[in-house]
């Protein structure tokens, strides 16, 4: 999947298909940001602008959060994006993978900024373990287990 057209047509249905074509595509563009990330990164604003504007399904906002993840960092750093993972890594309404994503990319943003990891430590931190799923359990005690120093 080399081909810079064919991935630019998958861009375009994400951007403006119906749910499903948009949720295949993004399946199609995970797939080869697995293997090939820098194909991917130019498209990073507009994947994150997407998940802050109109709000995707919850299968559609777990792919694109996964492609993000899977980028290699940006040196810019989004007030908004960052704002838009810690609400939603505590959103009891998000599906579990979204919530697991989310505060996925929220370590790993917060890093950058001293003052937003104390943040984004904090909130972990105050989350009840009771009220998530396991797969979101096992993420916010890897985050405590990583920082427990902290």
């Amino acid at each position: 999947m080399n081909d810079a057209s064919m991935l630019a047509g998958l861009f375009r249905i994400i951007y403006s298909g119906d749910d499903s074509l948009r949720w295949r595509a993004a399946w199609v563009i995970e797939k080869v940001c697995d293997r090939i990330p820098s194909l991917v990164s130019s498209e990073r604003k507009k994947l994150v602008a997407m998940l802050l504007g109109n709000t995707p399904s919850d299968g559609l906002s777990r792919l694109l959060l996964s492609i993000l993840h899977k980028l290699p960092d940006d040196e810019e750093f989004d007030v908004a994006f960052f704002n838009y993972l810690i609400g939603t890594m505590v959103d009891m309404k998000a599906t579990s993978g979204v919530q697991a994503l989310a505060m996925k990319l929220a370590d790993r943003i917060s890093r950058k900024e001293p003052e937003l990891h104390r943040e984004f430590l904090c909130i972990v931190r105050a989350m009840e373990l009771e009220y998530y799923t396991a797969g979101v359990c096992s993420v916010i005690r890897s985050c405590l287990r990583k920082y427990k120093n902290e």
